[in-house]
């Protein structure tokens, strides 16, 4: 269905963008994650101080990998994902007695099998183990001194094919993949600091993957054309002292990943707005009594189209929940244990489009199961508008029909009462790029607020 619209646009007076977000927040379902009671998956767990997920027998079901710092015994294991919140017993990928500090996952050597790379132990090695159906086989990469230290994987000089970051210590490295698991190592230069935590994603919008490290001071690194260098401009414009926990993440659904993180001394969560070029400014303090957040998860935990939290806070679980322009609701306690939770982990874990939450200790999974009635389901699921952000014919479709009103961010009504069909209508509106946001009713008296970004 092609709906071709070129008239019936509105001059109104200016409508305060306060009263937008609060018809938003009015109309939009307001439905908040809802978790079942936890699913012992192992007890006795309490050495566990790291869990990912990743599908690593690849039967379509993400797998729980854990690491025990401090273990004598196992420093690296998985679980296998058996389906309907059963898991396999503990597997062991790596034994001994070191300091397995974090692990990620990643296909190094094109087999189609994912590959598990770790940092530290006793000797402070940086180690990939390489996984053949499901056998496991470990090589030394390289050694320096640290205590904390942090690992992630990315593809930093857009060759196709999987690259090792690492920082630990003093020192930042990069292990460039040549596509077969054979490394060429490079050491990054910056201010002498203690590396905690990392992340990265591509902070510019140029088609590289930047990195940002937390420790006694946020540090960006811009990727130039592969080669990563420390930012002093982008990084004095962060404020920090001793941040380590941060996070790349598109906040505000502008399309611009925001930088997520600690406030300064550990004290307190906050974020940081994202102009679109890289530079950080307005921080926004979410929660100030949060404090040496060490874990937490970033997903929607609520199915509205926005990023949520959940983070650990005086040992137990606590919810916040986004309203889609990067305001966070009063957190709400999720889980209370009386064993100290040390370490959490979200991912989808039956494949139900819900992001489901996975802690320690005791090892433990809780199923999101947000129930929605048909109406609320329509309107979560199946209304789509692609793509976003657009630079063309944007696309939305519904399940029923409805009508369609357009404000920009100033709270103007750029379009009022465009007819919407059932099925796919090709919106072609005339839009100058910025934010938008579309206010779809449908027939059933469900209306539904998407912010769309037009570059």
């Amino acid at each position: 269905m092609e709906l071709k619209i070129k008239t019936n646009r509105i001059n109104s007076p200016k409508i305060s963008v306060y009263i937008v977000i609060a018809i938003s927040l009015l109309f939009t379902t307001n439905l908040h994650s809802q978790f079942a009671n936890p699913v012992l998956i192992e007890s006795d767990t309490g050495l566990i101080t790291n869990i990912i997920t990743a599908d690593i027998n690849n039967d379509n079901l993400k797998d729980i990998i854990v690491t025990r710092k401090f273990s004598a015994n196992n420093l690296i294991s998985y679980y296998l994902n058996q389906g309907e919140f059963n898991f396999g017993p503990e597997t062991t990928v790596a034994t001994g007695n070191g300091q397995v500090t974090n692990i990620s996952v990643g296909d190094f050597d094109n087999n189609n099998w994912l590959d598990i790379v770790s940092i530290g132990d006793a000797t402070n090695s940086v180690t990939l183990h390489k996984n053949t159906a499901l056998s496991f086989s470990s090589q030394v990469l390289d050694s320096f001194s640290f205590f904390e230290s942090d690992i992630d994987v990315a593809d930093i000089d857009n060759d196709n094919d999987l690259d090792i970051i690492a920082i630990g210590g003093t020192t930042f490295k990069v292990y460039y993949n040549d596509g077969m698991s054979n490394f060429t190592t490079q050491t990054i230069s910056g201010p002498i600091e203690d590396f905690f935590d990392i992340t990265i994603s591509d902070i510019d919008a140029d088609g590289f993957e930047d990195v940002i490290t937390g420790g006694s001071n946020i540090s960006v690194y811009k990727n130039n054309n592969g080669t990563l260098n420390y930012d002093s401009t982008r990084s004095n414009q962060i404020p920090s002292t001793f941040n380590l926990f941060v996070r790349l993440i598109d906040i505000d659904n502008d399309g611009n990943v925001d930088l997520f993180s600690e406030d300064n001394n550990s004290i307190g969560v906050r974020w940081m707005k994202n102009d679109g070029n890289g530079n950080f400014s307005n921080v926004q303090i979410i929660d100030p009594t949060a404090i040496n957040i060490r874990s937490g998860a970033l997903k929607d935990f609520d199915n509205d189209n926005d990023l949520d939290f959940i983070i650990i806070k005086d040992f137990n679980l606590y919810l916040y929940i986004n309203d889609g322009f990067g305001n966070f609701s009063a957190p709400t306690l999720i889980q209370d244990e009386q064993t100290i939770i040390s370490v959490i982990e979200s991912d989808d874990m039956n494949n139900d489009g819900l992001a489901d939450i996975i802690w320690s200790a005791d090892l433990s999974i809780q199923q999101n199961n947000i129930s929605l009635s048909n109406d609320d389901y329509l309107v979560n699921n199946l209304i789509r508008i692609y793509p976003n952000p657009s630079t063309e014919n944007i696309f939305l479709d519904s399940p029923k029909n409805g009508t369609l009103t357009v404000f920009n961010t100033k709270g103007q009504i750029i379009y009022k009462n465009l007819p919407v069909k059932k099925g796919v209508n090709n919106l072609k509106i005339e839009l100058k790029p910025q934010t938008y946001f579309f206010n779809i009713n449908l027939k059933t008296d469900i209306t539904i607020i998407k912010k769309v970004l037009i570059k």
